[in-house]
């Protein structure tokens, strides 16, 4: 149907070019700054933990998660930031971004359901909480994509599974393969007997070229790299052709076979 709408258009009204609609994908997590990369890119962020400046994160992740999203779909994406991490930081040892509590994350899921957009992707583990499973479920039911993270603990069952089966099909998780095509060695696997309810694919995750927050080249390892990928992938494969239409050229008709002058 959508080929013979193009076609239709292309026939009555002459046309420019054949574009592809700009996706709106949602980063839930550290922030997002807008570097001289996402400047076009990035139209807009929700704190959804507090009242912080927009697009001043203080951790990179965000950004890393963000740039390689853009990259890998050519800048042919918009991306709204939801910003969840904690505003008293991580706690010793932990990586961020870090979010205790389940309320921010629900509430940012909701948030870029409201928002309308294609795809949401969250890089990082989240508490196995029924207001997330929930909100997932509702974005999912809209057709909107949720791409998560496994985890990086090196366990053989995925992280973000209840949000994961709560989101099936429309769902997926994601681990962490090297430039070789292995596991990445602290990957969260996905469990070895079938039919668990969730999907789970494999995604480059090591050594990933990002870039930080201040711009800078950098590199990014973990599921939470991994993720990305699938969403720009996922989301560029489903983008809807556009046709920019010109006037069309004036006809004489006899009976009804248009003759052009």
């Amino acid at each position: 149907m959508r080929g013979w709408l193009i076609a239709a258009a292309l026939i009555a009204g002459g046309f420019s070019g054949i574009g592809i609609a700009r996706p709106l994908v949602a980063v839930i997590d550290s922030g997002v700054a807008r570097t001289p990369e996402l400047q076009s890119a990035v139209v807009g962020e929700h704190d959804m933990a507090g009242g912080r400046p927009a697009f001043q994160p203080r951790y990179d992740h965000g950004t890393m998660v963000a740039t390689i999203i853009n990259r890998e779909a050519k800048g042919a994406i918009d991306i709204v930031s939801l910003r969840i991490d904690d505003p008293a930081g991580c706690p010793a040892g932990a990586s961020p971004p870090c979010q205790p509590s389940p309320q921010p994350m629900a509430a940012a899921i909701r948030k870029a359901t409201s928002l309308g957009v294609d795809a949401i992707n969250i890089s990082l583990s989240m508490p196995d909480d029924s207001s997330i499973a929930d909100a997932v479920r509702d974005a999912t039911e809209k057709g909107i994509l949720v791409v998560l993270a496994a985890g990086n603990e090196g366990y053989n069952y995925p992280g973000n599974r209840r949000a994961a089966r709560a989101g099936f099909p429309n769902a997926v998780l994601v681990g962490a393969i090297d430039a070789a095509g292995q596991p990445w060695v602290r990957t969260n696997k996905p469990e070895a007997s079938g039919g668990l309810g969730y999907e789970y694919v494999w995604r480059l995750g090591v050594s990933v070229p990002t870039a930080s927050a201040a711009g800078a080249a950098v590199l990014g390892t973990g599921t939470s790299f991994a993720a990305p990928i699938e969403t720009a992938r996922r989301v560029m494969a489903t983008a809807v052709p556009t046709v920019t239409a010109t006037a069309a050229p004036a006809m004489a008709t006899v009976g009804a076979a248009p003759i052009l002058p």
